[in-house]
């Protein structure tokens, strides 16, 4: 498995994705590497209020042959998220 090359395209990916869910468009870009195999699911690992509007909440995403380990900052009142960083192992 290529992981710098699949790291790459999953930040080209999501710069590009502009959607409002980003745990759907993370599952959807990495379902296009063969290498990582099916989606396994998805659980909530970490969950940290930064401030009155702001939380801190990674996650891992499991797959076949390898796990993600993202980390968003959501606003629940707008329901926007945004991507703080990845790990892919």
């Amino acid at each position: 498995m290529n992981i710098r090359k699949i790291k790459l395209a999953l930040t080209v990916g999501l710069l590009n994705a502009g959607q409002d869910n980003v745990l759907s468009a993370v599952k959807g870009l990495m379902l296009g590497f063969k290498e990582v195999g099916a989606f396994l699911g998805a659980r909530l690992i970490g969950n940290e209020r930064l401030n009155a509007a702001l939380v801190r909440e990674r996650y891992a995403i499991q797959f076949e042959n390898c796990t993600l380990d993202l980390d968003l900052v959501s606003n629940p009142f707008t329901r926007s998220q945004s991507v703080q960083g990845f790990e892919l192992h």
